[in-house]
């Protein structure tokens, strides 16, 4: 069998890892088409500064789903270049100590599936168009020439820029700040730094420049203020309300339509039979507890939790039930979701370490570290920019760029795959998804053709599925469709994706 992983990024290494397991010593010729100088690591886990952290414990980081120690057995020993990093439930290594883990990770077994009779090959080439070609796939590449095999899969990341306010070609915008050991060192000290978003990305932005020594006011801008959570200690409980199983046999009764408003009195009744109270929800849910405040009142919250946390066991079940319930929400909830519950979504699935949480109060109390809310507009002046809210109006040399795009306004695919994604919809083996990436079959990630139809040989892994699946963040998201799309090639029939590991994703 022929298999054409388009890309070689994160979401391929997670891909090629699944294909090991699902056929082993089987007749492969796997061929892979990314025209970068490297491959496996992705943006995310380049070379950077040592503050710049993974922010998952191990066991969820792991590229082996039934070994949940793979990743920090691999880190114990040596990462690669001599150093030694921790990797605890509370303390985390770099993201470039972990693209050495991927790519050692990918070689070795790499190396095993040569030895077994597969061939690999890469190209540096630039995939430019992809087809049906009866049960086939054709993916055409840039300079001529085309690739025929058994299953195109593509996995061509996540786009890497977004301009809110069409502030690009400034000298004082950065559109993104990775990586922050280049990206960051322009800026003065002294300079008065605005931050667009309030997730992950706008917190390594604190940290980086935190870690150069910055000395001029920095502050992180969004419309609510709600910055990533706080990650919590590891605490035993599982979900017994909201579970997969559930989700599945409710979804095979389609009367009447499972609506957004169900899936979340159902995470509510998990909530409290968790133990949690009332009060703690809505404490949770509120948006007008948002910046500093809610920072502080969570990095409180989680000493005092005991035995089973309410708050993982929740965030737990909506994780692994999302890929069930999303696809089948009408446009108009998940409209509404994304209006109402998309912030609080982000914040509660991709927390922050404790140790980065406390770094940012302790700059957030010294006067240094501001977050404003309201968010309306940033314009350029004749020396930097001018930033409106709600209820004020600030100036700042520069300006910072790490929010992502709404639904509304994402692309259909990254600015180096949209000949690809146009091709495909142009010759009608693809349609755009108003939500962002492809319409897929949720099962396997195959590709709907404009009538609808999977397409036996076309499949998409990560952002292009963004539409389908809505939370396709991170490792174990990645691992995970891995698992399902690798066997359903293997079988050759469509799968219905597992339930997640326990350990892989409630660590």
């Amino acid at each position: 069998m022929r298999i054409c992983l388009v890309g070689g990024g994160t979401a391929a290494a997670c891909l090629v890892m699944a294909l090991a397991r699902a056929f082993g010593s089987r007749d492969v010729d796997l061929v892979i088409v990314e025209p970068s100088d490297r491959l496996w690591r992705g943006s995310a886990y380049r070379m950077d500064r040592d503050e710049i952290v993974v922010n998952a414990p191990a066991a969820m980081m792991t590229l082996v789903p039934d070994d949940p120690g793979h990743a920090q057995r691999w880190l114990a020993r040596e990462d690669g270049s001599g150093a030694r990093h921790s990797w605890t439930q509370e303390v985390f290594p770099p993201r470039h100590a972990y693209g050495r883990y991927l790519e050692e990770s990918l070689s070795q077994t790499l190396d095993g599936l040569t030895a077994a009779g597969w061939h690999v090959t890469w190209l540096r080439r630039r995939a430019v168009s992809a087809a049906s070609d009866g049960d086939k796939a054709v993916v055409g590449l840039d300079g001529g020439g085309s690739i025929r095999c058994d299953h195109a899969v593509l996995c061509v990341g996540n786009p890497s820029r977004y301009d809110p306010y069409e502030l690009a070609g400034h000298p004082s915008y950065l559109p993104s700040p990775y990586p922050v050991a280049s990206a960051l060192g322009g800026v003065h000290p002294a300079a008065s730094v605005a931050v667009i978003g309030c997730g992950l990305t706008a917190v390594d932005a604190v940290l980086g420049l935190r870690a150069q020594r910055h000395q001029g006011p920095i502050t992180l801008l969004s419309r609510d203020g709600i910055l990533a959570a706080v990650r919590r200690p590891q605490q035993a409980g599982q979900p017994a309300v909201l579970t997969p199983h559930a989700v599945r046999k409710r979804l095979k009764n389609p009367t009447p339509p499972l609506r957004w408003q169900e899936v979340a009195a159902m995470a509510r009744k998990e909530a409290l039979l968790a133990g949690a109270t009332p009060r703690q929800v809505a404490a949770e849910l509120s948006l007008s507890d948002w910046g500093v405040g809610r920072l502080r009142r969570q990095l409180t919250d989680r000493e005092h939790i005991q035995d089973v946390d309410w708050l993982q066991v929740t965030t737990w079940a909506l994780i692994t039930t999302v890929h069930d319930w999303w696809p089948a929400l009408t446009p108009g909830d998940r409209t509404e979701f994304f209006r109402r519950c998309h912030r609080l979504w982000a914040s509660f699935t991709s927390p922050m370490p404790a140790a980065t949480a406390q770094t940012l109060l302790e700059l957030a109390d010294s006067g240094q570290l501001h977050i404003l809310r309201g968010l309306e507009d940033v314009t350029p002046a004749k020396q930097g920019f001018v930033i409106r809210a709600h209820d004020r109006t600030m100036e700042a040399d520069v300006v910072i760029c790490a929010a992502t795009a709404s639904s509304a306004a994402r692309p259909a695919a990254p600015a180096g795959a949209q000949e690809l994604t146009d091709s495909l919809i142009r010759n009608g083996c693809a349609q755009q998804h108003p939500d962002g990436g492809l319409r897929v079959e949720p099962e396997s990630g195959r590709l709907l053709d404009q009538g609808g139809r999977p397409q036996q040989s076309l499949h998409a892994l990560g952002y292009l599925t963004s539409g389908t699946h809505y939370y396709i963040s991170g490792i174990p998201m990645l691992v995970w469709r891995s698992e399902a799309i690798a066997t359903a090639l293997a079988s050759g029939t469509p799968t219905s994706a597992a339930p997640a590991s326990p350990d892989l994703l409630a660590s």
